[in-house]
Formats: C-alpha cells, sequence, structure tokens
C-alpha cells in the first residue's frame, strides 16, 4: 500500500501555502478535501474528490485508490490541530501517513493580535458541547475557541455575561488570510448579538 500524504493547507489564503505542501499535492494523482481547500490546486490531470458527510465511504475510496495511486488529503489549517489525522492513523496506521504541518488559526489570529499562545488552551465547538466553558475560560488566561453555525461567538459571548466573567477581552477574527478578513474586538456584553461569517476564530484574553 502507498503512503497517505496529509497536507496542511493554511488558513485559507494561497499566500500560507508552504512551497513543499505544493509541491507535494502537485504529485498527487487524487486529492481529496473540503471544497475551499480543493479549490487552492489546478494541477492537469489530477482527480478531486470532496469530503462529504460519509466518512466511512470516504475512509474506503482511500483504501482501494492506495493501491496504485498517490491520494493527498487536504486538511485545514494545520494537521494537529482537530484535523481528520486522528482518524487517518486509526485507519491507516500512523506508520502509513507521511505529515506536512501548514499554518493553523490560530497561529495566524495570535499573530495578528500580536500575541504569544504556547500558554493558549485550544477547543473546537464543532458539533460538541462544551458545558463547562464558563468556567475553564474564567480559570485561563488566553483561551482560542473554534465555533460553528449553531455555538457562534454571540452565543460564547453570552454565555460568559451571564457567568459573570465581563472583564476578558474577546477578539472574533473572521474569514482568516481572507481578502475581507475582519477582526472584531470587545468585552462580551459589547458581544451579545454578534452577527458574522461562519468561518471565525474566537480568542479571549485576560486583559
Amino acid at each position: 500500500m502507498n503512503k497517505v500524504f496529509v497536507l496542511g493547507v493554511g488558513p485559507g489564503s494561497p499566500d500560507y501555502l508552504s512551497p513543499a505542501i505544493v509541491e507535494q499535492a502537485a504529485k498527487c494523482d487524487l486529492l481529496i478535501g473540503g471544497k475551499r481547500n480543493l479549490e487552492l490546486f489546478n494541477f492537469p490531470g489530477q482527480e478531486k474528490l470532496e469530503i462529504k458527510k460519509n466518512l466511512n465511504l470516504l475512509m474506503a475510496i482511500i483504501k482501494d485508490r492506495l493501491t496504485d495511486q498517490k491520494v493527498g488529503i487536504l486538511v485545514s489549517g494545520d494537521t494537529g490541530i482537530y484535523s481528520m489525522l486522528p482518524l487517518l492513523a486509526r485507519e491507516f496506521g500512523r506508520q502509513t501517513l507521511v505529515v506536512y504541518p501548514g499554518i493553523s488559526a490560530v497561529q495566524y489570529m495570535f499573530a495578528r493580535l500580536g500575541l504569544t499562545w504556547h500558554d493558549a488552551r485550544i477547543f473546537s465547538l464543532h458539533g460538541r458541547e462544551l458545558d463547562d466553558l464558563a468556567a475553564i475560560i474564567s480559570a485561563s488566561e488566553k483561551v482560542a475557541l473554534f465555533t460553528d453555525p449553531k455555538n457562534t461567538p454571540a452565543l460564547v459571548c453570552r454565555r460568559l455575561f451571564e457567568a459573570g466573567i465581563k472583564g476578558k477581552k474577546v477578539y472574533i477574527g473572521e474569514n482568516l488570510s481572507y481578502p475581507n478578513e475582519k477582526i472584531t474586538a470587545g468585552y462580551p456584553a459589547d458581544l451579545l448579538d454578534f452577527n458574522g461569517s461562519d468561518l471565525n476564530l474566537v480568542v479571549i484574553n485576560g486583559e
């Protein structure tokens, strides 16, 4: 069986694609990824497959293609932060994976804010409920949150406000690295009715 190439494509803009990622993606017979990630590449004769919800079917397709093709899996941001890497490792074994890291949205956002993030706690609210969110944020100096259409930045701020956590600074980064990027800053009370892009990252800092 051939190796599986897991490629971190960065926060979204082609400006943040590393040359190593582009080089490896160009060598793949099949590229698999989300729609936005696939749009970053357009190599002649290369097949593309968009990731849908049926991951079991996707794993079966990858296994079948690995017999005679080089397969690349495009991962948003960095391979090591809330990516498909754990699933791929379970399915194919770590020894089968060749992993190329990218720039994460977390790394990008903290850089835009001029803050370090070695001491930050990172959570994803994609399809998850974090019942102790307010307690975690209260006890942490820095927190980064991947939100989703249900667990929105406004909902996060409302939960903080209702828990009496009103003095932490909240930064909402929308469409990071894209031309329409926007970073909004305020305290929980200022952002209770925030309405923005679904593509965002929230950073909460104890300023």
